[in-house]
């Protein structure tokens, strides 16, 4: 069960708590654009090649913009083939980079499943941007790039780009090249053992070496991965991020077998790059996976488990803990921001043709990362996306629960001269004022990807008839905290992963907001402001008080693993005869699992807005805020 920190009685159409929520004209929805920067090709560990995945995300799951991020280190497999699994019905088996026709490989030499493989950063920038730029101009798609995952020294994976001079856009003229990311690759991946330099076309040296043994996690994490972070805002500080990845799945730091984040880890690297490193994916990918997101007990050996054991409804303990660890970054003040991913692998026990899933999502199949979209006027280029998550102005959802055309904003009441703020920004306010948060989310009215129509399983407990495929927001939550300022590295409250003043500010329901077609408008006002704070927003289809699924006050419970012979649940039954031949049977009874159980079980989290009284000084996040503008006007 979750710990959390409740304001008394604070409950919509109230005032309670200091609170007052009331209704109001509806806002004027933003527009964005979904899409993915997490997922896996043969290149590195995954089945599709870039061609099928991207033309799947964007053909049939609707991605405007696609990172391709395979792993760092290197692979045998050609990526511009298929290399598919599952039932028997597929006769295709890949390609390796030494089959005829064969293809040049640079670099040191390193063999894997009895082939030659070929280092990652020669991948990236020699055969998955090309891809890419090919696929960008025939898909008119501009905001394809090259990303990687990388594995970080001293811990387990980021995701992270560096758009450098990668120019998709420019559909077959001048459309640049990835040598920057390929570059950060072989510098600073744990996995990457090669020393020549990127030879013939390049010449990169002073490349650290990766250690192992005792203490080692501790000496990667200084030597290596503060200094990679130190690279990217040196010389990357406006093109690059880099977003930790599914951070609670490898348990908490190791200090010799590189796994594990702690929160001073992700202190340290905001610090060292304040407009790089702004935030995690705690919404992590393989979300059709039984023990969901990949996380369990024992994942990297006997007692080694994931931070929290398991996911809550799909997000990992750092950001679904109201008063955890994400809490207490946004509690300094921090551009520290909440990014979801597909993590895109493999369909698990079926072919990666086939809907049906036990293992992952295609990207935007399930999940979906919304941006900002650019103006008319302005160009679609990969550049948009990082600044997007610069920015923080960004929302995850999960099987489009909610569409993409969503406005959260704050303003000061009976102002015009403060303005307002939207996702990542801060709201100046004069002491004693008063604030209004106005959410507007869309219900979709189409169906969203899942394959099955049969009634919810988690809502047909509670007598909720609702097909799988056409989900219905039923609860959001306003969460707020107080921004205290930030914790000094010498501070012992630096290793802290907590926020005391975190608490649901504000709920609401079908019965409390106001509805205007598929509008959905909810507006809280914060009366007689005297502290900094920020306030973040969740929602899901699922009321409080659902079994297995949410407490009484709409909390995610354990995503525990129907699959797992030693945990008892509580479980989610799937009595209709349409549940799926895949479902685990647990004492005859089919159970919710795998990808039912993602589809039965959505949710989206929006960033934070900031809140600062005028007479304190600048949040963390207004000065790195204010860096970036200056780097850009240089």
């Amino acid at each position: 069960m979750l710990t959390h920190h409740l304001i008394a009685g604070a409950s919509a159409l109230v005032v309670a708590g200091g609170v007052a929520v009331v209704p109001s004209a509806p806002a004027f929805a933003d527009s964005y654009m979904a899409g993915d920067f997490h997922n896996h090709t043969p290149c590195s560990d995954g089945r599709s090649s870039v061609e099928t995945m991207v033309k799947k995300s964007v053909q049939n799951f609707g991605l405007e913009w696609l990172g391709a991020a395979d792993h760092g280190g290197s692979s045998p497999r050609d990526c511009r083939i298929d290399d598919p699994e599952g039932d028997g019905s597929v006769t295709g088996k890949g390609k390796f980079w030494d089959e005829k026709p064969v293809t040049a490989v640079k670099g040191d030499v390193v063999t894997a499943q009895g082939h030659r493989a070929m280092w990652r950063w020669q991948s990236a920038e020699e055969i998955i941007y090309p891809e890419l730029t090919r696929l960008a101009k025939q898909l008119n798609k501009p905001m394809l790039y090259a990303g990687i995952e990388t594995n970080v020294p001293g811990h387990e994976h980021t995701s992270m780009t560096v758009i450098g001079n990668q120019k998709p856009q420019n559909f077959g003229g001048n459309t640049g090249d990835a040598s920057a990311v390929a570059e950060f690759e072989y510098r600073f991946d744990r996995s990457d053992a090669d020393t020549s330099g990127g030879a013939p076309r390049h010449n990169w040296t002073d490349k650290v070496a990766t250690v192992s043994g005792p203490g080692s996690s501790i000496i990667n994490h200084q030597q290596k991965a503060v200094p990679s972070v130190q690279w990217l805002q040196k010389y990357y500080p406006l093109d690059s991020y880099y977003v930790p990845a599914h951070v609670e799945r490898a348990g908490v730091f190791n200090a010799d077998n590189n796994r594990g984040f702690n929160i001073e880890h992700f202190r340290n690297f905001n610090n060292a790059g304040p407009t790089v490193a702004v935030g995690f994916e705690s919404q992590p990918g393989h979300q059709a996976s039984n023990n969901r997101g990949e996380y369990r007990a024992d994942f990297c050996g006997e007692g080694c488990d994931s931070v929290g054991v398991t996911t809550f409804g799909g997000t990992g303990i750092y950001a679904a803990k109201i008063g955890g660890l994400w809490d207490a970054l946004l509690g300094e003040g921090r551009n520290w921001f909440f990014f979801g991913s597909s993590d895109w692998h493999n369909r698990g026990a079926f072919s990666i043709y086939e809907r049906s899933t036990t293992n992952d999502f295609y990207p935007g199949e399930f999940q979906k990362l919304y941006i900002p979209r650019p103006s008319r006027s302005a160009a679609l280029r990969p550049q948009v996306v990082v600044d997007a998550v610069r920015a923080g102005n960004t929302f995850s959802v999960m099987g489009d629960l909610i569409a993409g055309e969503l406005s959260y904003k704050a303003e000061v009441i009976g102002s015009t001269a403060s303005g307002s703020a939207k996702m990542g920004q801060t709201l100046v306010v004069p002491r004693g004022r008063s604030v209004r948060l106005t959410l507007e989310v869309t219900q979709p009215t189409d169906a969203n990807n899942s394959p099955y129509r049969f009634n919810n399983p988690s809502l047909l407990q509670i007598g909720v008839k609702e097909p799988l495929n056409k989900p219905t927001l039923r609860h959001v939550d306003f969460i707020r905290g107080e921004v205290s300022g930030v914790v000094a590295p010498t501070s012992a409250k630096y290793t802290s992963a907590t926020n005391s003043t975190a608490g649901i500010l504000a709920s609401f329901s079908p019965t409390t907001w106001k509805a205007n077609g598929q509008k959905r408008t909810m507006v809280v006002t914060i009366p007689n402001v005297q502290k900094n704070m920020y306030v973040r927003v969740r929602g899901s289809n699922l009321p409080p008080s659902t079994p297995a699924e949410t407490d009484a006050r709409g909390n995610p419970l354990n995503d525990w693993d129907p699959e797992n012979a030693a945990q008892k649940g509580p479980f989610v039954p799937c009595k209709e005869a349409a549940c799926p031949a895949h479902m685990v049977v647990r004492d005859g009874q089919k159970i919710s699992s795998y990808d039912v159980a993602a589809w039965s079980d959505l949710w989206f989290y929006t960033n934070p807005i900031f809140i600062r009284v005028a007479d304190q000084p600048k949040l963390l996040v207004e000065t790195n805020g204010a860096m970036a503008v200056a780097l850009k006007n240089k």
